[in-house]
């Protein structure tokens, strides 16, 4: 005769639970839910702020790229006529243009990086449509 049990006797591993311990469980767990929620939601809304004003900024680097292509023409005016520029080099408007050109792109890449999931650019009906 075999020891081993009848299947319908076999135990499953899971204890059966009261009513009262999954009350218990419940109301423990409860207060920590409460509050990882609250964090969640503050989180969030922090993101979501932070995005709203940054997308404010994002026209200043269309102006950016204008000064940058300005700053070309007038480096070479200043290489011409070093007067012109009260004392600063040349080379300076040159820098200065390659800073903006990089701080502008860098920006535009840092605010689509930064984009909460599911949000847009909340300021995209005031720009061109063409773009």
């Amino acid at each position: 005769m075999s020891t081993e049990p009848q299947t319908a006797e076999r135990e499953t591993g899971a204890t059966s639970r009261s009513g009262a311990f999954r009350a218990l469980r419940f109301i423990v767990r409860l207060p920590f839910a409460i509050a990882f929620g609250i964090v969640r939601a503050a989180v969030y809304s922090a993101w979501h702020l932070a995005f709203y004003i940054l997308c404010m900024f994002r026209p200043f680097t269309g102006i950016m790229m204008l000064t940058a292509i300005v700053m070309v023409p007038m480096s070479i005016a200043v290489y011409a006529h070093p007067d012109a520029a009260n004392g600063m080099p040349f080379w300076a408007f040159g820098l200065m243009a390659i800073g903006l050109t990089a701080f502008a792109i860098g920006y535009t890449l840092f605010l689509d990086w930064f984009t909460p999931p599911g949000a847009e650019d909340p300021f995209a009906r005031y720009r061109r449509s063409d773009r």
